[in-house]
């Protein structure tokens, strides 16, 4: 029961990083439409690339959920790896997201002075 537990949670948090990532990745397309339509820095490419550490932790818990690595010692190191990537993806993302918002404050601004 516990290996189907623990399986259920591997599951979770593979699917669940695979669409965190995908969501970012839309809002890097968005960005990338503001900056095309405004003519505004909207730092798409950080938006674009910085959740590709969310889509290696995913990727790394695959490998070491799989049975092709049996060694302890390397899925603890693989498990610290992918928590890793996750956060430093993380910090970019709020990082990207931080300045494409006030990319969008300004255009409300000016908005609003019209």
């Amino acid at each position: 029961m516990e290996q189907y537990l623990q399986l259920y949670n591997y599951l979770a948090a593979i699917f669940s990083g695979i669409f965190f990532w995908a969501g970012f990745l839309l809002l890097g397309f968005i960005a990338k439409r503001y900056s095309k339509v405004f003519n505004k820095k909207t730092f798409y490419t950080l938006l674009l690339l910085a959740p590709s550490g969310i889509l290696l932790y995913s990727i790394l818990l695959i490998l070491k959920t799989s049975l092709i690595i049996k060694d302890v010692k390397i899925n603890e190191f693989i498990q610290i790896i992918a928590y890793l990537f996750f956060v430093l993806s993380a910090v970019f993302c709020f990082v990207a997201v931080y300045k494409f918002n006030k990319v969008l404050s300004e255009l409300i601004k000016y908005e609003g002075k019209k």
